[in-house]
């Protein structure tokens, strides 16, 4: 059995803080409140997290796992392959899941203008006749993040996608994440589906 070397949850919950308290091996961090807003960057809260936990004179590991719970059927297995593609990689800083999409920017993905009117986010320089004639899209989601712990400490552009990001496809159940009540709702929905 694989185990994370460190486990460290941050939170300005208390309520969450008190759960994460109960299990061994998990250290927990409370998060200031100027990192705990709706808009707030990750990557500002994950390097305070690391630094607040070498600050207990603990060294953190050099790979960083993000591992955001909002996603409840990421597996164990995608953890470990996401892992592995990453290890593979010695050049790469970090590692993000993502998720096929029928979306593309060439074809049906728009921006407002004035007036209503809207813009193909990258307008094509020849017409597309169809969906099917443009290489497959994808998109990030909040599954799996894998970081070089160096190459996040100095990150200052707090920038998840750099020069030297890898993707890891994952599928569109596990790329669920909950935002809001109707990303619950479907979750539930999804949960009961999975285990009929």
């Amino acid at each position: 059995m694989r185990t994370c070397k460190n486990v460290i949850v941050t939170s300005d919950n208390e309520k969450i803080i008190k759960i994460a308290n109960k299990y061994e091996n998990v250290e927990t961090i409370i998060r200031d409140r100027e990192l705990s807003k709706d808009n707030t960057p990750k990557i500002p809260v994950l390097q305070d997290a690391i630094k607040k936990y070498e600050e207990k004179g603990v060294q953190c590991s050099d790979v960083v796992f993000d591992l955001q719970p909002t996603s409840p059927f990421r597996s164990d297995d995608s953890i470990y392959r996401s892992f592995q593609l990453f290890q593979s990689s010695i050049n790469s800083s970090n590692l993000v899941s993502i998720n096929l999409t029928s979306k593309h920017p060439e074809y049906n993905l728009v921006k407002f203008k004035e007036n209503n009117e809207i813009e193909l986010l990258s307008p094509a320089k020849n017409p597309i006749t169809g969906r099917n004639l443009l290489p497959k899209t994808f998109e990030m989601n909040g599954c799996i993040f894998i970081w070089n712990k160096n190459a996040l400490l100095n990150n200052n552009a707090y920038r998840v996608i750099t020069d030297s990001t890898l993707g890891f496809e994952i599928n569109d159940t596990e790329a669920i994440d909950i935002d809001n009540q109707e990303d619950l709702d479907f979750a539930r929905y999804m949960s009961e589906k999975i285990t009929k």
